[in-house]
Protein backbone atom coordinates (compact mmCIF):
# COMPACT_ATOMS: atom_id res chain seq x y z
CA UNK A 1 0.00 0.00 0.00
CA UNK A 2 3.05 2.34 1.18
CA UNK A 3 4.16 2.13 -2.63
CA UNK A 4 1.21 3.09 -4.02
CA UNK A 5 0.86 5.46 -2.55
CA UNK A 6 4.18 7.28 -3.20
CA UNK A 7 3.84 5.93 -7.19
CA UNK A 8 0.71 7.89 -7.42
CA UNK A 9 2.82 11.16 -5.58
CA UNK A 10 5.84 11.04 -7.62
CA UNK A 11 3.61 11.07 -10.85
CA UNK A 12 1.34 14.03 -9.17
CA UNK A 13 4.43 16.15 -8.58
CA UNK A 14 5.97 15.47 -11.96
CA UNK A 15 2.44 16.33 -13.84
CA UNK A 16 2.26 19.42 -11.83
CA UNK A 17 5.89 20.80 -12.18
CA UNK A 18 5.27 19.95 -16.22
CA UNK A 19 1.88 21.94 -15.75
CA UNK A 20 3.43 24.36 -14.28
CA UNK A 21 5.57 25.12 -17.44
CA UNK A 22 2.80 23.73 -20.15
CA UNK A 23 0.90 26.80 -22.20
CA UNK A 24 -2.68 26.63 -22.58
CA UNK A 25 -4.48 27.67 -25.64
CA UNK A 26 -7.88 27.53 -27.23
CA UNK A 27 -8.95 26.83 -30.67
CA UNK A 28 -11.61 26.64 -33.07
CA UNK A 29 -11.82 24.23 -36.15
CA UNK A 30 -13.27 25.33 -39.02
CA UNK A 31 -15.39 22.20 -40.88
CA UNK A 32 -18.32 22.67 -43.44
CA UNK A 33 -21.00 21.23 -41.48
CA UNK A 34 -19.53 22.12 -37.81
CA UNK A 35 -16.71 22.68 -36.04
CA UNK A 36 -14.90 21.66 -32.66
CA UNK A 37 -13.99 23.56 -30.01
CA UNK A 38 -9.91 22.79 -28.39
CA UNK A 39 -8.19 23.77 -25.58
CA UNK A 40 -4.45 23.30 -26.12
CA UNK A 41 -1.87 22.31 -23.66
CA UNK A 42 1.58 22.40 -24.70
CA UNK A 43 3.45 20.14 -21.97
CA UNK A 44 6.67 20.85 -23.86
CA UNK A 45 7.40 21.98 -27.29
CA UNK A 46 7.61 18.39 -28.68
CA UNK A 47 4.15 17.09 -26.45
CA UNK A 48 0.92 17.90 -26.81
CA UNK A 49 -2.33 17.00 -24.88
CA UNK A 50 -5.70 18.94 -26.86
CA UNK A 51 -9.35 18.04 -25.10
CA UNK A 52 -12.01 18.96 -27.40
CA UNK A 53 -15.90 19.36 -27.57
CA UNK A 54 -18.60 20.17 -30.00
CA UNK A 55 -22.32 20.27 -29.32
CA UNK A 56 -24.34 20.92 -32.51
CA UNK A 57 -27.78 20.75 -33.68
CA UNK A 58 -29.96 19.80 -36.94
CA UNK A 59 -33.76 20.45 -37.79
CA UNK A 60 -34.73 18.03 -40.63
CA UNK A 61 -38.29 18.80 -42.59
CA UNK A 62 -39.55 16.68 -45.52
CA UNK A 63 -43.24 16.48 -47.20
CA UNK A 64 -45.39 14.48 -48.56
CA UNK A 65 -44.03 12.72 -51.70
CA UNK A 66 -46.76 12.00 -53.94
CA UNK A 67 -48.39 8.46 -53.93
CA UNK A 68 -46.98 8.84 -50.09
CA UNK A 69 -49.04 10.87 -48.20
CA UNK A 70 -46.17 11.00 -45.14
CA UNK A 71 -44.75 14.05 -43.61
CA UNK A 72 -41.43 13.86 -41.44
CA UNK A 73 -39.65 16.35 -38.82
CA UNK A 74 -36.79 15.87 -37.13
CA UNK A 75 -34.11 16.88 -34.70
CA UNK A 76 -30.59 15.73 -34.19
CA UNK A 77 -28.40 16.81 -31.39
CA UNK A 78 -24.89 15.64 -31.61
CA UNK A 79 -22.32 15.89 -28.27
CA UNK A 80 -18.79 14.85 -28.60
CA UNK A 81 -16.39 14.88 -25.86
CA UNK A 82 -12.71 13.79 -26.41
CA UNK A 83 -9.11 14.77 -26.11
CA UNK A 84 -5.61 14.56 -28.53
CA UNK A 85 -2.37 13.12 -27.49
CA UNK A 86 0.53 14.37 -30.30
CA UNK A 87 3.64 14.50 -30.41
CA UNK A 88 5.37 17.15 -32.26
CA UNK A 89 8.58 17.99 -34.62
CA UNK A 90 9.84 21.79 -35.28
CA UNK A 91 10.90 21.36 -38.20
CA UNK A 92 11.13 25.04 -39.29
CA UNK A 93 11.38 28.09 -36.71
CA UNK A 94 8.12 28.47 -37.48
CA UNK A 95 6.27 25.27 -39.10
CA UNK A 96 5.30 22.50 -36.35
CA UNK A 97 4.36 18.75 -37.51
CA UNK A 98 2.32 16.81 -35.08
CA UNK A 99 1.42 13.33 -35.00
CA UNK A 100 -0.91 11.19 -32.71
CA UNK A 101 -4.45 10.38 -31.84
CA UNK A 102 -7.99 11.85 -30.72
CA UNK A 103 -10.48 9.39 -28.84
CA UNK A 104 -13.86 11.46 -27.76
CA UNK A 105 -16.94 10.23 -26.67
CA UNK A 106 -20.42 10.46 -28.97
CA UNK A 107 -23.81 10.86 -27.84
CA UNK A 108 -26.14 11.36 -30.63
CA UNK A 109 -30.16 11.71 -30.37
CA UNK A 110 -32.34 11.63 -33.14
CA UNK A 111 -36.00 12.65 -32.62
CA UNK A 112 -38.46 11.94 -35.69
CA UNK A 113 -42.20 13.03 -35.45
CA UNK A 114 -44.25 10.85 -38.61
CA UNK A 115 -47.18 11.98 -40.25
CA UNK A 116 -49.37 9.95 -42.35
CA UNK A 117 -53.09 10.80 -43.27
CA UNK A 118 -55.75 9.78 -41.16
CA UNK A 119 -53.41 8.44 -38.57
CA UNK A 120 -52.31 10.11 -35.38
CA UNK A 121 -48.50 11.14 -35.58
CA UNK A 122 -46.15 8.55 -34.14
CA UNK A 123 -43.07 10.01 -32.47
CA UNK A 124 -39.30 7.98 -32.71
CA UNK A 125 -36.66 8.61 -30.69
CA UNK A 126 -33.10 7.39 -31.01
CA UNK A 127 -30.46 7.32 -28.99
CA UNK A 128 -26.78 6.61 -29.79
CA UNK A 129 -23.73 6.74 -27.92
CA UNK A 130 -20.42 5.51 -28.28
CA UNK A 131 -16.48 6.22 -29.35
CA UNK A 132 -14.43 7.42 -31.89
CA UNK A 133 -10.77 6.94 -32.33
CA UNK A 134 -8.67 8.87 -35.21
CA UNK A 135 -5.17 8.74 -35.93
CA UNK A 136 -4.13 11.91 -36.81
CA UNK A 137 -1.75 13.74 -38.88
CA UNK A 138 -0.89 17.66 -38.58
CA UNK A 139 0.83 20.65 -38.90
CA UNK A 140 0.93 24.43 -37.84
CA UNK A 141 2.36 27.89 -38.70
CA UNK A 142 3.21 30.24 -36.23
CA UNK A 143 2.66 33.54 -36.72
CA UNK A 144 3.71 34.85 -33.19
CA UNK A 145 3.89 33.24 -29.53
CA UNK A 146 -0.01 33.82 -29.57
CA UNK A 147 -1.27 32.63 -33.09
CA UNK A 148 -1.35 29.81 -34.89
CA UNK A 149 -2.69 28.23 -37.88
CA UNK A 150 -2.90 24.25 -39.31
CA UNK A 151 -4.60 21.52 -40.52
CA UNK A 152 -5.57 17.98 -39.79
CA UNK A 153 -5.65 15.17 -41.62
CA UNK A 154 -7.17 11.70 -40.01
CA UNK A 155 -8.56 8.55 -40.39
CA UNK A 156 -11.65 8.08 -38.06
CA UNK A 157 -12.93 4.60 -36.89
CA UNK A 158 -16.83 5.56 -34.88
CA UNK A 159 -18.87 2.43 -33.23
CA UNK A 160 -22.40 3.43 -32.14
CA UNK A 161 -24.67 1.34 -30.20
CA UNK A 162 -28.55 2.82 -30.75
CA UNK A 163 -31.42 2.33 -28.34
CA UNK A 164 -34.32 3.20 -30.43
CA UNK A 165 -37.91 3.61 -29.29
CA UNK A 166 -40.67 3.60 -30.99
CA UNK A 167 -44.51 3.63 -30.01
CA UNK A 168 -43.94 0.80 -27.65
CA UNK A 169 -41.34 -0.94 -29.26
CA UNK A 170 -37.86 -1.42 -28.46
CA UNK A 171 -34.69 -2.33 -30.64
CA UNK A 172 -31.24 -2.22 -29.73
CA UNK A 173 -28.77 -2.06 -32.69
CA UNK A 174 -25.00 -1.58 -32.91
CA UNK A 175 -23.58 1.09 -36.29
CA UNK A 176 -20.10 1.22 -37.01
CA UNK A 177 -18.20 3.71 -39.50
CA UNK A 178 -14.81 5.01 -40.77
CA UNK A 179 -13.09 7.11 -43.39
CA UNK A 180 -11.18 10.12 -43.08
CA UNK A 181 -11.78 13.69 -42.61
CA UNK A 182 -9.61 16.98 -42.76
CA UNK A 183 -10.13 20.10 -40.81
CA UNK A 184 -8.21 24.05 -40.40
CA UNK A 185 -7.78 24.92 -37.02
CA UNK A 186 -7.00 28.65 -35.57
CA UNK A 187 -5.29 28.46 -32.26
CA UNK A 188 -4.68 31.55 -29.59
CA UNK A 189 -2.04 30.35 -26.98
CA UNK A 190 -2.60 32.78 -23.67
Amino acid sequence: MKRENTAILLVLMLATGNAAAAEYGVGLSAKSDNGLVYFPIDVSPRFRIEPDFRYSTEDVQSNSVPGVPTATAGDTEILEIGTGVFGASLSKESIRIYYGARIGYLDVKIMNTISADGLPPRRIVDNRYGYRIAPTLGFEYLFNQHFTLGGEVAYFYEKLHDNERFGTGHSKVESERNGTESFLILRYFF
